[in-house]
């Protein structure tokens, strides 16, 4: 219940003065999807709340500092205090505007690599993302009347322009370190499996003349592209089809269980995957 209350208070403030009733409503459904999500599909929005209320803050302090800016220069003249103060605002403005296109280029990429299909998730993500745009359009409005007012702006400019070169720089980084993860994290959980006649493995190399099977390490001079390549977190079963067929590898017998239809083994079911692949990442099966 606490999670639900937490979806309705963050989705609901996303409605600026210039949304209009119609986006509300449009919100009130996402939010209604989204608790659906929650309670029923237990999707965990930790990272999305976060995210949320960041941006949310952020086009807040935005929003502040538009109005204080705007009333220095309402009167058409700008003494040199003033203008020093506008830069410094400006600059703040753009910080806040950068770190809001990071943080939703940052929720678009965990959507993706958590393979999230929640789809009002998705909206509500490009929702943050149009306020984002019109939100830079407005910036742009305010640049354009100051300019006119003979403010110069280059300094809050260069250092917008310096800070958006560390973000980039920081966002190559950890895109850097997280397709290194990646290539471990799949590297560690693959498996491969092989379910063959005698003679078909013999001539593979799999097994030797005698019919017993060599032990095999990933990296071994076999035909690799003979066996199924898995991860063992998505592998559940293995189809046999046969009579009598004879589990080679080395596997735990209280990992795993034979499911029979008739007389014919039908499939080899895997009830504990962490241990059944533990003593060997092949799993080679005769079926004669």
């Amino acid at each position: 219940m606490k999670r639900v209350l937490l979806i309705a208070a963050l989705v609901a403030p996303m409605a600026f003065s210039s949304c209009n009733n119609a986006e509300l409503q449009r919100l009130q459904a996402q939010n209604d999807s989204l608790r659906s999500a929650v309670t029923t599909g237990g999707i965990k929005l930790d990272d999305y709340f976060a995210a949320f209320n960041s941006i949310q803050e952020n086009l807040n302090m935005i929003k502040e500092k538009e109005q204080i800016i705007t009333l220095k220069s309402s009167n058409g003249e700008v003494d040199k205090a003033s203008a020093d103060q506008i830069n410094e605002d400006i600059t703040s403005i753009y910080e806040l505007m950068l770190k809001n296109k990071q943080t939703i280029k940052e929720l678009n990429s965990k959507l993706q690599q958590n393979g999230l299909k929640n789809k009002e998730m998705a909206k509500t993500i490009q929702l943050l993302t149009d306020q984002i745009t019109a939100k830079d359009k407005e910036v742009g409005d305010l640049k354009t009347k100051l300019e006119r007012l003979h403010i110069d702006l280059a300094n809050a400019e260069k250092k917008a322009a310096e800070l958006d070169s560390t973000l980039q720089e920081a966002q190559f980084v950890n895109e850097e370190q997280t397709e290194v993860i990646n290539a471990q994290d799949a590297a560690l959980n693959t498996v491969y499996y092989v379910v063959g006649t005698k003679k078909e493995l013999m001539n593979r190399g799999v097994i030797a003349k005698d019919g017993a099977f060599k032990p095999i390490k990933i990296g071994d001079s076999f035909d690799k592209n003979y066996f199924t390549q898995a991860d063992l977190r998505n592998v559940n079963s293995v189809n046999i089809n046969a009579k009598n067929p004879k589990i080679l590898s080395n596997h735990p017998t209280n990992a795993y269980k034979l499911v029979e239809r008739g007389k014919v083994v039908e499939k080899l079911e895997i009830t504990d995957p962490v241990a059944f692949w533990e003593r060997s990442k092949f799993l080679v099966i005769v079926a004669d």
